[in-house]
């Protein structure tokens, strides 16, 4: 699959909607949780709220569906960052098995407790240049 960081879940029940399909909405949290597993696999949980005095809001996010996944599916996700000046870009591939059934980016920027824009901690900073990024890496950007 790709060269890249990833991140394994199962698809719950409570998951799927009335049709046994996976709800949409459930894509995006399955991005957080391998955002933040990367974040941890990076060692930097201490960058980031409660430890920390900054938080990575969300500024946008786009998913693409491609193919459903149901019920006790076995996902991968696989995801790659980069730093846009202050704005910290992520983008994710979901696969069940060999097939890629969605994509997604999100966009984020570090805020204080106030709100305001931060820049990444410098810890954030070093980890960010060590991240390997491919401009054509989704098939829909």
């Amino acid at each position: 699959m790709l060269d890249a960081f990833s991140y394994e879940r199962r698809v719950a029940f409570s998951d799927t909607d009335a049709m046994g399909v996976t709800h949409h909405a459930n894509y995006l949290r399955y991005c957080e949780e391998a955002r933040v597993a990367w974040m941890r696999a990076r060692d930097l949980t201490l960058t980031h709220w409660p430890h920390s005095d900054r938080v990575l809001a969300l500024l946008h996010y786009q998913v693409w569906h491609m193919k459903p996944c149901t019920f006790d599916d076995a996902l991968r996700i696989y995801l790659q960052v980069h730093r846009k000046g202050l704005k910290i870009q992520f983008q994710y591939a979901m696969y069940k098995g060999d097939i890629r059934i969605c994509e997604a980016e999100t966009l984020h920027i570090p805020v204080d407790a106030e709100l305001r824009p931060q820049r990444p901690s410098e810890e954030l900073i070093k980890i960010l240049e060590k991240e390997k990024w491919t401009e054509t890496w989704l098939s829909n950007s």
